[in-house]
């Protein structure tokens, strides 16, 4: 690629991860639930004073880990991975900061936070997947993990967020009785955001068809 290509792909990425951050704090707040990829650091920072980002740059770096060790080396595209994933989590930090919770409150306000959420978390994950230069560590590790098994990435993914959301839910049982920081929300995001992905990329067919 020339640079002004690779410039214009890192910024594309880099645009994606802070839309991305930005739409998973919309449905945390929601009080609905958050995404199954940050469930555990939710749930993880209800329990203790640490921060959901914190928790989250943690939990990357510790899938970072995995999927270098999967692959045998620690590259350019793995080094890339840890400025972006404390980008990423400083953002998910600010996003929350900035946006009132709707925990307790009408399940109407809620409902809205979590579909402006979803859709804004599908159109940063849509941009990260136009991009195609890197991965947040959550997906690099799952990728790694499909071709080490010889699996699909989809059947690997959803095994991954289910295992990520029954350990948050096990957590906020041992600590609080109630599933808090894991719900409807959870559950909806897992389904609905994957087909707004492919809805992203079907309405940019569409602009390219018309223009």
């Amino acid at each position: 690629m020339t640079r002004t290509e690779t410039f214009r792909r890192f910024t594309i990425f880099t645009t994606g991860v802070l839309v991305c951050a930005v739409g998973i704090a919309f449905i945390t707040r929601a009080g609905l639930g958050t995404s199954p990829i940050s469930s555990i650091p939710f749930v993880l920072s209800l329990i203790t004073p640490v921060s959901m980002g914190v928790y989250t740059l943690t939990f990357n770096l510790f899938f970072l880990l995995c999927e270098s060790l999967l692959i045998g080396r620690f590259g350019v595209a793995q080094a890339l991975q840890v400025p972006v994933t404390v980008l990423f989590s400083l953002c998910v930090d600010g996003a929350l900061s900035l946006i009132p919770s709707q925990y307790g409150g009408p399940w109407m306000a809620s409902a809205v936070y979590l579909a402006v959420g979803c859709v804004v978390m599908s159109l940063g994950i849509y941009l990260e997947v136009l991009a195609d230069i890197i991965m947040l560590p959550g997906e690099a590790f799952v990728r790694a993990l499909s071709q080490r098994i010889g699996r699909e990435f989809g059947n690997v993914k959803v095994c991954f967020d289910s295992s990520l959301t029954a350990i948050a839910a096990a957590a906020a049982w041992w600590a609080f009785k109630r599933l808090n920081g894991v719900g409807i929300g959870t559950v909806l995001s897992a389904l609905v955001v994957g087909q707004l992905v492919k809805g992203w990329g079907w309405l940019r067919r569409r602009v390219q068809e018309i223009n």
